[in-house]
């Protein structure tokens, strides 16, 4: 399995959708075992472009249609500090694991493993997920303390979205990231909409070579089932 140094991109798909230990204001995770998300993935490619493994073996016209189904695995110590281990399954397999941890600088992402992309990232430092209070217009950065990575993120103000399991009122939080390469930089966007106590609904998350748009997903939520008793 190869190791990059930038987040996993297709694991932001999941991120966020779980996990904390302690309550914060802005960020109410169900946390509970036996709590479970069901998704909606699409993927497309632009023209020129194609899928590999999995993906390519499903893809129809360009096109990738999936379910996820995510639930809280457990917990793991990295680097001392105690993270949940979020695992994502597509036809009963395990295609993405994260570990996340809810802490009073806001929900951190550690770590992401991508089965289907053969790829494994480490975030150093953590990467804030979610800041504590997502104010409208508040923004932060991430830096890769080993590469050249970097990313920006900016929180909106609240506002009503449908996806197939129902209709919220979500906070959008907007992420910006910038990957230098040897040729052209790769330029990630995406926006994720949150909801207290359940998590993030929808995910949109495009990926850019030199303006050109080479893949387009988008991620809904289908089915939130909390915890049994709660």
């Amino acid at each position: 399995m190869k190791k990059v140094d930038w987040p996993c991109l297709a694991i932001f798909l999941l991120a966020g959708a779980l996990l904390s230990a302690v309550p914060l204001r802005a960020q109410d995770y169900p946390l509970a075992p036996g709590t479970r998300w069901t998704f909606h993935l699409r993927k497309e490619v632009s023209p020129g472009v194609h899928f590999a493994g999995e993906d390519g073996r499903v893809a129809r016209n360009g096109v990738v249609e999936v379910t996820m189904i995510a639930h809280v695995a457990g917990t793991e110590q990295i680097g001392g500090k105690t993270y949940t281990r979020v695992e994502a399954l597509r036809e009963g397999k395990v295609a993405n694991v994260d570990w996340y941890a809810l802490t009073p600088a806001g929900l951190m992402h550690a770590k992401s493993v991508d089965y289907i992309a053969d790829s494994q990232s480490e975030f150093d430092p953590p990467e804030v997920l979610l800041s504590p209070t997502l104010a409208p217009g508040e923004s932060w950065n991430w830096q890769d303390r080993s590469g050249p990575a970097t990313s920006r993120k900016t929180a909106s103000a609240p506002e009503q979205i449908t996806v197939p399991a129902g209709s919220y009122r979500a906070t959008p939080v907007h992420t910006a990231m910038t990957i230098p390469t040897e040729g052209e930089s790769v330029t990630v966007t995406i926006t994720q909409w949150f909801v207290p106590g359940i998590g993030f609904v929808k995910q949109e998350f495009r990926l850019e070579i030199a303006g050109h748009l080479l893949i387009h997903n988008t991620m809904t939520l289908e089915k939130f089932e909390p915890a049994p008793g709660r």
